[in-house]
């Protein structure tokens, strides 16, 4: 009899699925993207320069990281231009309102389709237990899903681009789903009095379509035979 080898670690995984642990789909091959590339800062020099930036930021030292033609994006917010974004910093004032708050940046990794960009996730943490937008602090916790930020730099190691609050998984932590700033002020009750600002909500179109789309599904699954005509009939159309 022919032995199965037993990965370690999978012993209590259905055996169906361990038996399909080993597969792969098509990958991309990320050293080889990179190896084709111009970009004269190397992958680990260029997450260093991204650390160095994050650590510059936490202990507010003044340095100018920011190139001319410095973008900042995020979801709702931006583009922002140096002035801007600097600015924009300064009118929340995140460190008084929070003075423990921890961004907890992990995987970081340039990546292979824009070798001179630095991807990297974070999960905020925090407590308001200062003062924020002249109202006493609320003591509420901050725990926001995991967001992933990048880092664009050109050749002189300066940043052109810095992305913030894009949510991985919605249903996680206490934001309403929001990244970013956001978020945070979502998670305190001082969510910000715009659309924008809040925990999405579907259209009343777009409510009723899925609606439509669920009753269809059921009607299909009840009657398969009523599928495959309607998608027979759909597909002849134009022909």
């Amino acid at each position: 009899m022919q032995e199965t080898t037993t990965v370690p670690g999978l012993e209590g995984v259905r055996p169906d699925l361990a038996a399909a642990f080993g597969r792969l789909p098509p990958l991309v091959d990320e050293d080889a993207e990179l190896a084709k590339a111009t970009f004269p800062i190397p992958s680990d020099s260029l997450i260093g320069l991204t650390k160095a930036w994050l650590a510059s930021q936490v202990e507010d030292d003044g340095m100018d990281w920011f190139a001319d033609d410095f973008r900042f994006v995020a979801p709702v917010v931006g583009p922002f231009d140096k002035d801007e974004f600097v600015d924009s910093l300064k009118g929340f004032d995140l460190p008084s309102a929070f003075p423990d708050l921890q961004a907890n940046p992990h995987h970081f990794r340039v990546c292979p389709f824009e070798p001179n960009r630095v991807w990297w996730s974070v999960k905020y943490v925090g407590k308001n237990a200062g003062p924020i937008f002249g109202r006493p602090a609320t003591m509420k916790s901050v725990e926001s899903p995991v967001q992933a930020q990048s880092a664009t730099f050109n050749e002189r190691g300066e940043i052109t681009k810095f992305t913030i609050g894009y949510v991985l998984d919605k249903e996680t932590g206490n934001t309403g789903g929001l990244g970013g700033v956001f978020g945070i002020l979502y998670a305190i009750g001082r969510g910000l009095p715009f659309p924008e600002a809040q925990p999405w909500k579907a259209s009343p179109i777009y409510s009723a379509g899925m609606g439509f789309n669920k009753q269809i599904q059921k009607t299909f699954k009840a009657n398969p035979s009523l599928k495959e005509g309607f998608f027979t009939a759909v597909s002849s159309i134009g022909k």
